[in-house]
């Protein structure tokens, strides 16, 4: 299968191809992180229902309610998936029958969907997660900072990490911190406004401006060493786990960073896209002691960005059979500890293929609504459908007659 949805560079570098309304994302983040502390301090002590049939029929009134004013509808055109991982679980539905359709809302395709099963209408966003599975992880999970003490307290290793709402505490972490650091928005996905390897108060200050854009909280966090892995949890079982590499070159003494550049786009995979050198790139290469016109030693690897995987030039591979085993045990214990049965944890390793016990890693973030295309469509490696397995859990309650 070919993939038709692939996202778009931004105008905004730090956001890489996951572009956001800076200003409407940081509101967002806001009113988030108040409704959740409020909550909790009112009703922490409450059990939150797995059965979400509350939630299925708010939504199916409103989108009934905007029908009627002519304002939204459905619609059955798969080519029209707002995301990958979508596209995939469309496809899947097809396969087996399934009727599904997409909302369409003020003439825009949304990230919302529904699916037919067992004669009744299901609403779900991307990924249609089974609401009798364990669903309470979901209103905390995509918080870095919740999601790192958690883990820790569960003996499973993440990075030390600390927030900071005003720069003053920004300080305050940052002096607690083995150096280097990473600074990223307390909550958010797909790595926007995060920066990388600081050392320096001043690379904190910059850190810590680029980050305040999109959010109000910002986690700092020790430095881990190694490719950037995204292990896929479906039901208790690790079902993916893909590999994840930033664009790079390797110096050879003569040629400058621009023109290893040039010359690896010249004959890069067809499914990769060209390197770029963006504004985040050059701060990420800065910090290095580079420029695009400096001459990298024999030999050695330079990292151009953070940010990861084929959209920006980077290697991707899909590695689950090689995977040490002691992994799948502890991310079937991790997907346990965060109650969610669909989530996908990012983690960073020197060698998943060895005893993690023998090395220094950590779970960084976690993903309440997994991009499981990363696993299809990766450059090497046996592609897994995630699609499969997530059909898979409601056949169990709706087998196919």
């Amino acid at each position: 299968m070919e993939q038709t949805h692939i996202p778009k560079p931004s105008s905004c570098s730090a956001c890489g191809t996951s572009p956001v309304n800076h200003r409407a994302f940081f509101i967002m983040s806001l009113i988030d992180e108040t409704l959740d502390a409020t909550m909790s301090t009112l009703f922490g002590w409450m059990r939150i229902p797995r059965e979400g049939w509350t939630v299925n029929y708010t939504i199916a009134g409103l989108v009934g309610f905007f029908r009627l004013l002519g304002l939204a509808r459905f619609s059955d055109d798969r080519t029209k998936a707002a995301s990958g991982r979508s596209e995939l679980i469309w496809e899947e539905a097809a396969r087996r029958g399934i009727p599904m359709q997409q909302i369409v809302m003020f003439g825009r395709h949304l990230e919302q969907y529904r699916a037919k099963l067992g004669g009744r209408w299901f609403y779900f966003q991307s990924i249609p997660v089974p609401h009798w599975l364990p669903y309470a992880g979901y209103t905390w999970i995509d918080d870095k900072l919740k999601l790192a003490q958690r883990l820790q307290k569960a003996g499973i290793s993440a990075p030390k990490a600390g927030h900071a709402s005003t720069w003053r505490k920004a300080r305050r972490v940052f002096a607690t911190m083995d150096k280097p650091v990473i600074v990223k928005p307390r909550s958010g996905s797909r790595g926007r406004h995060t920066t990388t390897n600081i050392r320096t108060l001043d690379e904190l200050r910059s850190a810590y401006d680029l980050g305040k854009q999109i959010a109000p909280s910002l986690v700092i966090e020790e430095h881990l060493y190694g490719s950037v892995y995204r292990a896929t949890v479906i039901d208790g079982t690790l079902s993916g786990f893909f590999r994840a590499d930033p664009p790079r070159v390797t110096g050879d003494g003569i040629h400058t960073v621009r023109e290893l550049i040039d010359t690896q786009n010249a004959v890069k995979h067809e499914n990769l896209r060209d390197i770029t050198l963006t504004e985040d790139s050059l701060s990420f290469i800065g910090r290095k002691g580079y420029t695009p016109e400096s001459v990298i030693p024999d030999g050695e690897v330079l990292d151009l960005t953070a940010k990861t995987g084929r959209f920006y030039g980077g290697y991707t591979k899909e590695m689950l059979a090689e995977a040490h085993p002691k992994l799948h045990d502890i991310f079937a214990r991790a997907g346990k500890t965060v109650e969610a049965s669909i989530v996908g944890f990012d983690l960073i390793t020197p060698d998943p293929t060895a005893d993690p016990d023998t090395q220094r890693w950590g779970i960084i973030e976690a993903n309440s609504l997994p991009f499981i295309d990363l696993h299809f469509y990766a450059l090497e490696g046996t592609p897994i459908d995630l699609a499969k397995n997530i059909w898979n859990l409601w056949e169990k309650r709706y087998p196919k007659k």
